[in-house]
């Protein structure tokens, strides 16, 4: 296993920074993604990584060692593509061998090594096939394990499930976490898909302008975004604005268009301060008005049911709306008036400035 650590990685294409000195520290065997919208960088800081891109300004090393002058070829990746990059006209065992046959490494070792990774993906069977023989999930497989077989130092993995159905995507996530978690395999995931990120990353990088806008665990990106643009990119978001009407032991009280609320905070605010609250729709209740001294009068601007949820749009007595997400317990329909309600520990403060 192999300990990546990146300081001031700068790369620039013309007058554009596409990564702005940017610096990271990636644990043995940890697996973290880059996560961000489409020219955020995240694809360029992979690439630099691999070697396939020379960086302008900072350092990359491996266990200390810098790397930077390196070639690809001399760094021991293993890379996995969006299109997966297997070689049309070779079996699933010669793509698989290709690797370790450029190594010039011994018959009986290539023999055994594929033998090992083609169990561990489940593709013995498919040994003799044709990449144009296999699904799209089982094309996945074999690029994994082609990755893999050569037993690079660090996995490097770009969007790799883009190409795949949503259910196909699901299983394909599970699987790549826990075969990285069997072979034990420093890795670092490109995804621009939250949900992707959120399901089988240790540490989650988010990414905008080409430089890092937050990194940690996933529960403290989307239970503790620092910025808007990070609580909105991570899912769906209520931004709750308003004024600190008083500090509490706990946190403070804010004053909103709709009401007050006492929230937690890990600061003390001052008296007058703005704040913008961040709460999530899962963490709403909807209630019938009937429900009287509790939460705040709302009424439902549609519904939308979609099998395990219901998404609800609300409109709050102020006319600010919020976004609600239930379970199908209870059903409310567009027009119905309701109580809004959530606890003041649902609600997390933005460090930002509203």
């Amino acid at each position: 296993m192999t300990e990546l650590s990146i300081r001031g990685l700068t790369k620039l294409f013309g007058a554009t920074r596409a990564v702005d000195q940017i610096s990271l520290d990636i644990t043995n065997g940890e697996f973290v993604s880059l996560l961000g919208p489409s020219g955020c960088g995240k694809t360029t800081t992979l690439k630099v990584i691999a070697g396939f891109e020379h960086a302008d300004a900072g350092s990359i090393a491996f266990d200390g060692n810098d790397v930077g002058e390196l070639p690809a070829e001399k760094r021991d990746i293993g890379m996995v593509f969006q299109n997966y990059a297997l070689f049309p006209h070779m079996t699933v065992v010669q793509n698989l061998a290709f690797g370790l046959e450029m190594r010039k490494r011994p018959r009986q070792e290539i023999q055994t090594r594929v033998a090992k990774l083609l169990d561990m993906v489940q593709l013995s069977d498919l040994a003799e096939r044709y990449p144009r023989q296999l699904s799209g999930g089982q094309q996945q497989r074999v690029a994994l394990a082609r990755a893999l077989v050569i037993e690079p130092r660090i996995l490097l993995l770009d969007e790799p499930l883009a190409n795949l159905d949503a259910k196909l995507r699901d299983e394909m996530r599970v699987f790549i976490r826990e075969l990285q978690r069997r072979v034990g395999i420093t890795t670092v995931y490109v995804t621009h898909d939250q949900a992707e990120a959120m399901a089988i990353s240790d540490k989650v990088v988010v990414m905008f302008g080409g430089r890092i806008a937050q990194m940690g665990a996933p529960d403290e990106i989307y239970d503790r975004p620092r910025s808007r643009e990070v609580a909105g990119f991570v899912g769906r978001v209520n931004l709750i604005d308003g004024k600190v009407s008083a500090v509490t032991e706990a946190g403070c009280r804010l004053r909103t268009g709709f009401g007050e609320i006492d929230i937690a905070c890990p600061w003390r605010p001052a008296n007058g301060d703005s704040l913008t609250a961040v709460l999530r729709p899962e963490a709403i209740t909807l209630a019938p008005t009937d429900a009287t001294g509790l939460g705040w009068g709302g009424r439902v601007l549609s519904a939308y049911y979609s099998g395990n949820t219901i998404d609800y749009r609300i409109a709050l007595t102020d006319g600010s709306e919020l976004q609600v997400q239930t379970f199908p317990t209870r059903r409310f329909q567009p027009g119905d008036a309701v109580t809004v309600m959530a606890s003041g520990a649902s609600f997390w403060p933005l460090a930002e400035a509203s």
